[in-house]
């Protein structure tokens, strides 16, 4: 069987690039939310990575990008980071065209890829931007613990080192649920679509 072939253009089929406002939409959601209630964790990627999951790592890049434009205009300090939500698209995406997303062992596996490339993409900004505090939920128990004496460095980690790995184990957890209720024959209609098919299958 040949090997199916992907690109940046095809990539962006007509359901995808509706897909794109929908998923800035939920990321938008997601990170008021979490703002709002002060919560240790983001949830403004969940989004970004359901959009990568079905339509690979270039629709991701552009809804995590087109979040943080959106959300920076009442925030700036989300301009920043732009780059870590575009990473997060392009590394879900990525993982997604190699079926790492077929078995339970390699959804963990690729959960904390995930969450390594977020920290390791973010800590350059939080620390040497914005002094480790951003005003976010996580930043404030990093302050908390520079306050008791800890290393900007070893805080940072410390604190997104866990909270980081719970954000996307509940952003992938969030779009798996909606995953599993689409129907085939609409799964089959984006680009990585039916990567999952199989799974469908399985359940029937």
């Amino acid at each position: 069987m040949e090997k199916k072939k992907y690109s940046i253009k095809t990539d962006f089929t007509m359901l995808a690039i509706l897909l794109i406002p929908i998923g800035v939409a939920v990321n938008f959601v997601g990170g008021q939310l979490a703002s709002i209630l002060k919560l240790p964790m983001y949830l403004d990627t969940i989004g970004t990575i359901f959009a990568a999951l079905l339509c690979g790592p270039w629709v991701g890049a552009v809804t995590g990008a087109l979040t943080n434009v959106l959300t920076g205009i009442a925030n700036p300090v989300n301009f920043a980071f732009i780059p870590v939500n575009i990473i997060a698209g392009l590394v879900t995406g990525f993982l997604a065209r190699k079926g790492m997303f077929s078995i339970w062992w390699k959804w963990i596996l690729s959960m904390l890829i995930m969450a390594a490339v977020s920290i390791i993409s973010s800590a350059p900004i939080v620390v040497l931007v914005f002094g480790g505090v951003t005003g976010s939920g996580t930043s404030l128990i990093t302050a908390a613990a520079m306050a008791a004496g800890a290393n900007i460095w070893a805080a940072f980690f410390g604190t997104e080192g866990i909270f980081t790995v719970l954000d996307r184990v509940i952003s992938f957890v969030i779009c798996w649920m909606v995953m599993k209720v689409i129907p085939a024959r609409t799964l089959v209609k984006f680009p990585i679509g039916s990567n999952y098919l199989h799974k469908k299958s399985q359940t029937k």
